[in-house]
């Protein structure tokens, strides 16, 4: 993948599209084949360990801090996440960063309120922010839209598209709305069966034969 570029990933349930990142984040270990992170190998580094070096996720069942607030789980994620980002910072320059990335998905006004008691949509917004704050260079998001209402839709994928804007983030999606997929990427994969099926632009994609028979459906 390019620096700054978004990849979609779609296919049908089962296809191994959470498995993928699974793999390449340290969740599960690798049978075969190598994950190559800013050219340096990380296969087979523990999920803490893919952090440091710049690879994130979010996933599909938000699990946040419940005790603590919002802004304290973001707060968490800049403190332990990238060390060499956060070292020599005070907590009120690290405070000021959570509230920025806060405000950046729209939850700012939520900062105080504990986790536990969030609307769904609004766990998908935290979730985000606790990805992003660890300042990955890569953001592997799984499903972030699931769930959530149109408008609800529209404000986090403004949020990514700033994010991607402000640090040259490269974004891969995996992602069940098809048409929020070509909206944001510039290539799309499609799995199926753990294997991969196409590799193309949006269009390619959506004109590929075989997707359409896999995937999308004729007709």
């Amino acid at each position: 993948m390019e620096q700054g570029e978004t990849l979609g990933i779609i296919g049908p349930n089962g296809a191994g599209k959470t498995t993928l990142f699974d793999l390449m984040t340290g969740f599960q270990p690798a049978t075969s084949g190598r994950v190559i992170l800013n050219g340096r190998e990380i296969t087979g580094m523990s999920p803490h360990q893919v952090v440091q070096q710049g690879m994130n996720r979010t996933f599909q069942i938000v699990r946040p801090f419940r005790d603590l607030t919002v802004l304290e789980n973001v707060l968490v994620g800049l403190i332990s996440g990238k060390g060499r980002l956060s070292r020599g910072k005070g907590r009120g320059e690290l405070g000021r960063e959570a509230m920025e990335l806060l405000q950046l998905v729209n939850l700012a006004k939520s900062s105080l309120a504990l986790s536990r008691n969030l609307s769904h949509g609004e766990l998908k917004k935290l979730e985000l922010a606790r990805a992003l704050s660890t300042y990955p260079d890569v953001l592997l998001a799984d499903e972030v839209f699931s769930g959530l209402s149109a408008q609800e839709t529209n404000e986090l994928s403004e949020a990514l598209v700033r994010v991607k804007e402000k640090r040259s983030l490269t974004l891969v999606m995996v992602e069940h709305r098809v048409s929020k997929v070509v909206q944001l990427a510039n290539r799309m994969m499609v799995l199926n069966y753990g294997r991969l099926l196409s590799l193309g632009t949006p269009q390619e994609i959506l004109h590929d034969d075989k997707v359409l028979e896999a995937y999308l459906g004729r007709g």
